[in-house]
């Protein structure tokens, strides 16, 4: 059993840093009526969530970044709850689409050269998700952005809504 916003909050802070020293901003916008307590592997969807945030300021080196989390009823006891994580970054190339999920492949190799990281994060959070019974989706066009998104089913513990986030973030 896990409160949503708790994810939420640790995302936002976890990368809220790296994007201000890069200049970017930093959005996030929550759905108001997402059932607040849920049941679920909290670190799994929290670590899948955070991949997809700092790869998107790791290789945005201007604009912004967004995280949306939204949802949709699957019965009574069940929702699909969905992140998606938008960028204004370099976008990647159709031929480059299959190695993001490569481990150890670098898109564009000379281009991000002085981008840190093992290439297996992509990978891993693909793995994760397959084994939540869920999938990534990927949409980028090259020089413009990437969009970057996942559903995974969790159990309602409680109707409460979680309200507006972003004045709670305030």
């Amino acid at each position: 059993q896990y409160e949503l916003a708790s994810i939420v909050n640790d995302l936002f802070n976890m990368v809220r840093d790296r994007a201000q020293k890069k200049g970017l901003v930093l959005t996030v916008d929550v759905d108001s009526s997402i059932p607040h307590i849920l049941y679920g592997d909290e670190i799994r969807i929290r670590q899948c969530a955070l991949n997809l945030l700092t790869n998107a300021v790791k290789y945005t080196e201007k604009g912004s970044v967004s995280l949306k989390v939204s949802y949709e009823n699957k019965g009574d006891d069940n929702i699909l709850l969905s992140f998606s994580v938008s960028d204004t970054g370099m976008g990647m190339k159709k031929e480059d689409m299959d190695k993001l999920f490569a481990p150890y492949q670098r898109i564009e190799e000379k281009r991000n050269r002085s981008i840190e990281g093992t290439g297996l994060g992509m990978s891993i959070t693909k793995q994760l998700l397959y084994i939540m019974g869920s999938e990534l989706y990927v949409e980028s066009e090259y020089g413009k952005g990437t969009s970057v998104s996942f559903a995974v089913v969790q159990e309602v513990v409680s109707r409460e809504e979680i309200g507006d986030y972003s004045e709670r973030l305030s």
